[in-house]
């Protein structure tokens, strides 16, 4: 009934690139599944700590490019290409094909045994591994369900999103610790032996030792990750480092990178690469009208005072900015106009000729839109 997907004016290319590329035809569905199938991917991979990408704490627009359909695309008269990112969600089906399997038939198959007590209490094992391998299965699976909002089938604003996936998630612990388990109780020196629940005591010290040390690398590797991904958290140049170098066409990383130079951070002030920063959010996608309030606000502190009326009514016209514009737009009016400049009187009225023309405009589209929809629902019910 269309109350799950949030509206589309709330999500722009700049958080997901992909969420309205059906709506205006740029897709078909089977271009839906297969990009979307990759995004899925991304986070199964981040889940185990593995990081395709690279860290950003915003991963819209160009970040990730869509992958094209055909799949072969023709590079020359004589040459074949495809999109390798493919390759993953591809490995990943493989994967999970195999899971099944394994979790019904195991590592080993079952054993001819002569005799018919030891027959009954090998099949009684098996079974009872079988069910605990299927429990851990439907456990892996219920995980993965809880990834659903970013899987496509949705419009919704997040598009990868680190905190779905972090290392602490369920699904890791449960399956982290059930290898670990494994490792540490299983003597994989003895293949031979019948019995395949031997006891740790009777583990020998070299496996014991082999095993800590796989143990050890893989903590090691998890602990280093999240002790410098949580540190780049705590400060906002690394965080914004980390971004602009895993997607440096992020529009939203390097907008808020500009504000570090533009006074947020004293000590790295510096409004020329504030303003190159945000020619780079504004040449990436035109229509990304957050850009208006910073330049704006760099505008006012270099003095060019006219550039920053012009911005600010851009801004005005923005609604994701217009809060903050209008509250800068009175206070700053309000002081031009006090000492009765007639020239600042002539800018101030041109300025408000143009706001509301723009606000006519904009309710005679929501009108139409209402009548549209209105006539729409009369069909249906």
């Amino acid at each position: 009934n269309g109350s799950l997907p949030i509206p589309d004016g709330l999500i722009r290319p700049a958080e997901n690139p992909f969420y309205n590329k059906i709506d205006n035809g740029e897709w078909t569905y089977q271009h839906r599944i297969i990009n979307y199938s990759y995004v899925l991917s991304l986070h199964i991979m981040k889940s185990f700590g593995v990081e395709i990408i690279g860290f950003s704490h915003e991963y819209g627009f160009d970040c990730i490019p869509e992958i094209k359909l055909p799949i072969l695309q023709q590079t020359s008269s004589t040459s074949w290409a495809m999109d390798l990112r493919l390759l993953l969600p591809l490995s990943l089906v493989v994967f999970f094909v195999g899971l099944v399997v394994w979790a019904w038939y195991g590592w080993n198959g079952r054993h001819h045994v002569n005799d018919a007590s030891e027959s009954k209490k090998q099949l009684a094992t098996q079974q009872h591994d079988r069910v605990q391998r299927l429990l851990l299965l439907l456990t892996f699976f219920a995980w993965l369900a809880t990834l659903f909002p970013i899987a496509g089938f949705l419009k919704v604003g997040t598009f990868v999103a680190d905190r779905l996936v972090v290392a602490s998630t369920f699904g890791t612990c449960i399956f982290a610790g059930r290898l670990i388990a494994l490792l540490l109780t299983t003597d994989d020196g003895d293949d031979s032996s019948d019995d395949e629940h031997r006891p740790t005591l009777a583990i020998r010290p070299k496996t014991i030792i082999k095993h800590t040390i796989l143990l050890y690398l893989l903590t090691n590797h998890l602990a280093k990750q999240t002790h410098n991904r949580s540190s780049e958290w705590m400060d906002e140049f690394s965080l914004m480092t980390s971004s602009l170098k895993s997607c440096p066409r992020s529009i939203k990383s390097n907008l808020e990178a500009s504000k570090l130079y533009s006074g947020l951070v004293p000590q790295m002030f510096d409004l020329d690469k504030a303003l190159a920063l945000i020619g780079n959010a504004q040449s990436i996608d035109p229509t990304y009208c957050d850009v208006h309030m910073q330049y704006a606000h760099v505008y006012f502190q270099q003095e060019k005072l006219i550039s920053f009326e012009e911005e600010l009514v851009e801004a005005l016209l923005c609604r994701f900015t217009m809060g903050q514009a209008m509250t800068n737009w009175n206070r700053y009016w309000q002081v031009m106009l006090s000492g009765g400049d007639s020239v600042a009187n002539g800018r101030y009225t041109k300025y408000m000729q143009r706001l509301q023309g723009e606000i006519k405009k904009a309710e005679k589209a929501d009108a139409m839109k209402a009548k549209k929809d209105s006539g729409r629902d009369e069909i249906l019910y």
